[in-house]
């Protein structure tokens, strides 16, 4: 009777499974294209992450030596205002020096660490950049997270579309491309131009920068 009762039991899983067999045979079907499926995920963040250090890798000045760095961290409550760098005090990195990438200016270096810092991105409002526009000088800094240029008489030659580059006047190198005017008025007692400035940098998406670190 027991060997009976086995037998039933035995015919059953079988009967089970063979009923099963085109789930089984699916689900492990989905395991494989899951596999192949983050294979090409993780194949694709590698490529675009190449890219992007290509690009910075690219730039070319013979005046500064630069520190290479990826973004660490970026917190939502100040987005606007700073990033984290995974470069610090170690690597020869000093408060005041220059952040860019590929495109242009990214903001200033603000807090120094043993080996991270705090970039100081052009569209927080404690930003003070003196900056060039053609032949006319002015001080680039942010109000309400919108980058403007500041102390600029009127009788300056200043064109919509003018690219606004690093003055060189401080200890920040010159020429360096920040952005291009966007829009043009004056002040409240019509003595100076306000400029409304485009950045030459995807500021919202920063995944490496450059710290230009001295001559």
């Amino acid at each position: 009777m027991l060997k009976k009762n086995w037998f039933v039991i035995v015919v059953l899983v079988l009967y089970l499974l063979f009923l099963a067999k085109d789930h089984l045979f699916g689900f492990l079907d989905n395991t494989q294209n899951l596999d192949s499926y983050l294979t090409d995920v993780k194949l694709l963040y590698y490529q675009n992450e190449y890219q992007e250090m290509k690009k910075l890798l690219d730039i070319d000045d013979q005046d500064y030596s630069f520190l290479y760095s990826k973004v660490l961290l970026r917190d939502i409550y100040y987005f606007y205002d700073e990033i984290t760098i995974g470069k610090g005090s170690s690597d020869g990195i000093k408060v005041q020096d220059l952040v860019v990438n590929e495109e242009g200016v990214v903001g200033i270096i603000k807090e120094v660490k043993n080996h991270s810092s705090v970039v100081q991105l052009l569209t927080h409002s404690d930003t003070q950049l003196s900056v060039k526009i053609n032949q006319s000088y002015g001080i680039l800094t942010s109000v309400d997270h919108e980058i403007i240029v500041k102390n600029i008489k009127l009788d300056q030659d200043i064109q919509v579309g003018d690219l606004v580059y690093t003055s060189g006047l401080t200890s920040i190198p010159g020429d360096i491309l920040v952005g291009s005017v966007k829009e043009i008025r004056t002040d409240g007692l019509e003595l100076e131009y306000i400029l409304d400035v485009e950045s030459a940098t995807y500021l919202q998406d920063i995944r490496y920068v450059a710290v230009l670190v001295g001559e």
